[in-house]
């Protein structure tokens, strides 16, 4: 069974498990509230650090935020023409891939890492648009935590009221603060890795990740295993595997050095190139480094889901689909500026279907 279904099931059994908690213990006596599909926990035990934050360098706060329009405005042609590109490769490719993929921790990406990089994006987003709302002085109703179906999300609540009365650039730089916190905080991760973790790294030959089970290197290679050298060549980094493998023809025995001795491995054709030999196996690159890799690894690995999910769950957020995302209301106080309410609100309607079937274009090849 397709990995999404089990999990599709497990959302059902999930919302069915908790509605009937509610009708028998009432769960908004602890601060939880269904709205539909929607599942909220309000508190308001961190406004005082927004506030605190806030108040500390407004100056900073507010170049910040206009940098936020500016970066939320980019990011939103970014993402269209990004979808829109995609969703065309889908429809015209005979097997196509998703343009959009689902974040499932354990399912579609890795689990611990993801989980790491997704509090982040959830605090850094929430907490920048408290902070840049309060150095604007809106006030916070609450900030809580929310589950959309089966999304996991965060949310700081300005007061609507006071929202709507302050100016339009005001509201643009509250809307536009989550995503800019978001591509700070990737930029940060990016600087980390690129800056600390990777020159403490030196290649130092390939890893088997998996064995195709009808390849001739199963049961002779094993998952896990670290390959050195080939044909005696040394084998340093994936780019001198790929090299050598480049080369290499159907029939031809390849003589494989790894860290547990060495072997003879017979190559097949290749299912894709004809003409070129396949040995049936995925590998990564294998580091050494002066610190114990059992630390730099999972700081590394964290740091590359946190740069990763950032960076585009920051972008996708940016996406001009009114009523959902904040591009979406950014885009209304700029259509807003140069049109009418009525012909507003048909352009809003306009590039919501628009978006709507992006999406469903981009999503549509990971559920088949």
């Amino acid at each position: 069974m397709n990995p999404l279904y089990t999990v599709l099931i497990g959302v059902v059994l999930f919302w069915l498990i908790l509605g009937e908690l509610n009708k028998r213990y009432d769960l908004s006596k602890y601060c939880i509230e269904f709205q539909g599909i929607i599942l909220l926990w309000r508190t308001k035990r961190f406004n005082d650090f927004i506030d605190s934050v806030s108040r500390k360098g407004k100056k900073f706060w507010g170049a910040y935020s206009i940098v936020g329009i500016g970066a939320a405005v980019i990011g939103m042609i970014t993402v269209f023409y990004f979808l829109f590109q995609s969703a065309l490769k889908v429809l015209m490719t005979p097997e196509p891939t998703p343009g959009v993929g689902f974040v499932i921790p354990g399912v579609t990406v890795p689990f611990w890492y993801s989980i790491i990089g997704l509090i982040v994006v959830l605090i850094v987003h929430e907490a920048s648009h408290g902070i840049v709302a309060r150095a604007n002085n809106i006030s916070l109703k609450s900030v809580g935590l929310a589950l959309f179906v089966a999304i996991p999300g965060a949310f700081v609540e300005p007061n609507e009221e006071e929202l709507k009365k302050t100016s339009r650039l005001t509201r643009m730089k509250v809307y536009a603060a989550g995503s800019m916190a978001n591509f700070v905080t990737a930029l940060i991760a990016f600087i980390l890795i690129m800056g600390v973790i990777s020159p403490m790294l030196t290649p130092s030959g390939i890893e088997i990740v998996s064995i195709e089970d009808t390849s001739n290197a199963f049961g002779v290679l094993m998952q896990g295993d670290i390959i050195t050298e080939i044909n005696g060549i040394k084998i340093e980094t994936l780019q001198n595997f790929y090299d050598i493998m480049a080369n290499t023809k159907p029939g031809n025995t390849m003589n494989i050095i790894t860290n547990r001795g060495g072997f003879d491995v017979l190559l097949k054709d290749h299912p894709t190139e004809a003409g070129k030999g396949y040995i049936g196996i995925v590998t990564s690159q294998n580091y050494n480094s002066p610190i114990n890799m059992k630390i730099l690894t999972p700081i590394n690995g964290a740091l590359s889901w946190i740069f990763l999910l950032n960076f585009n769950i920051g972008l996708i957020n940016l996406f001009p689909l009114p009523f959902l995302f904040d591009g979406g209301k950014i885009f209304k106080e700029i259509v807003d500026i140069k049109f009418s309410e009525a012909r507003s609100n048909i352009i809003q309607k306009v590039f919501a279907v628009i978006g709507i079937l992006l999406f469903a274009i981009n999503i549509l090849p990971s559920l088949l």
